[in-house]
């Protein structure tokens, strides 16, 4: 367990491709150092972003190695010719939109100045030939070794936020119902912007299915993961519009338990990775229903506070349906993948 806290497979695979990187320039006498920080730089997330920016970053890198010998043999080894070489390379690959590959291109660049010699074309093509191993490697590497598997992950940060949707539920709606100063706006950006993080999981991995076999189940799996960021999606909208109210008038203490009583309710839904609602909870909301009629006209607050709780009621009761009708197929199927509604996650 310790090992794997310490060695991801992206660090498992850069270290790879960093040895196979050097063991070839040993072997072919090319400059190692070219190869060796290409082949870090250019480790990707999945196989699909490294065929992609591979095909990119050769020529860039070929610009920036023709920007820093050309320089070096016109005006020598200066700190005016690293600058130059910087920016030439980084505006070129602008230009020619091969921004995927500045980096690359501008750090092997820098890196080729010192030690280059009169003979041009031999620098040129002895540096560029190291850049090119470390760039085919790393892709190569990065296609067959330690494949990613991104429905584990998935799992363990939709759960995750859900917990924080829940907790951020109710902080919003106690300041709220107490005319809290709070900041309640942070958590819910933070929340959203975790949202979105997450969101690029889920393209990671449709990228990752257009070079590589999946099964039926598979997909359908990651797709109802992807249902549940949506509903997720969904709540923080109403979250969102709870934290922007204030509460210009009191309420009674009846009032403020039962409001609260259901947002507690809420968040042991939220929570729960089943989504599963109780009898009491109905009890709950028919209470909001009551201080919603009540309040139409004189509290115009409350009226939208106990709108949207409603609103989000809604939400939670789909997303309780389709949670039990994937349980139910998951368990009918042997082979539908078992980290999904597994109480203990695992990334193997």
């Amino acid at each position: 367990m310790k090992g794997r806290a310490w060695f991801g497979r992206r660090v498992i695979k850069t270290g790879v491709a960093v040895f196979v990187t050097a063991s070839i320039c040993h072997l072919m006498d090319l400059p190692v150092m070219f190869a060796v920080i290409t082949a870090i730089v250019t480790t990707e997330p999945t196989a699909a972003d490294s065929l992609k920016k591979g095909v990119i970053r050769l020529p860039a890198a070929a610009l920036g190695a023709l920007f820093a010998i050309s320089l070096n043999f016109c005006i020598g080894q200066s700190a005016l010719t690293y600058a130059l070489v910087a920016m030439l390379t980084i505006t070129t690959c602008s230009k020619l939109r091969l921004d995927t590959g500045t980096l690359v291109a501008t750090l092997t660049a820098v890196a080729m100045i010192p030690g280059t010699t009169d003979h041009v074309i031999t620098d040129f093509i002895t540096r560029m030939s190291g850049t090119s191993v470390g760039i085919i490697v790393s892709t190569l590497v990065n296609f067959i070794v330690l494949p990613p598997k991104f429905g584990p992950i998935l799992v363990g940060k939709v759960d995750k936020l859900f917990h924080q949707a829940g907790s951020s539920l109710q902080l919003a709606t106690d300041h709220l119902l107490c005319d809290s100063e709070g900041e309640r706006t942070h958590y819910y950006r933070k929340l959203h912007e975790q949202l979105t993080n997450t969101y690029q999981l889920t393209q990671f991995q449709y990228d990752e299915w257009r070079y590589r076999k999946s099964t039926e189940f598979e997909r359908r799996s990651f797709g109802f993961l992807q249902k549940k960021l949506d509903y997720l999606h969904l709540f923080l909208f109403h979250i969102g519009k709870l934290c922007h109210l204030r509460m210009n008038q009191s309420i009674s203490p009846q009032e403020y338990k039962a409001v609260m009583g259901a947002v507690n309710s809420f968040k042991t839904i939220i929570n729960d990775p089943y989504h599963q609602m109780d009898s009491s909870h109905y009890v709950q909301i028919e209470e909001l229903k009551l201080i919603k009629e009540n309040h139409a006209t004189n509290q115009p607050v409350l009226y939208q506070l106990c709108s949207e709780l409603l609103s989000l009621h809604t939400a939670a009761s789909e997303l309780a349906l389709i949670t039990t009708d994937e349980r139910r197929f998951s368990i009918q199927e042997q082979a539908y993948p078992d980290y999904v509604f597994s109480k203990k996650l695992q990334y193997d």
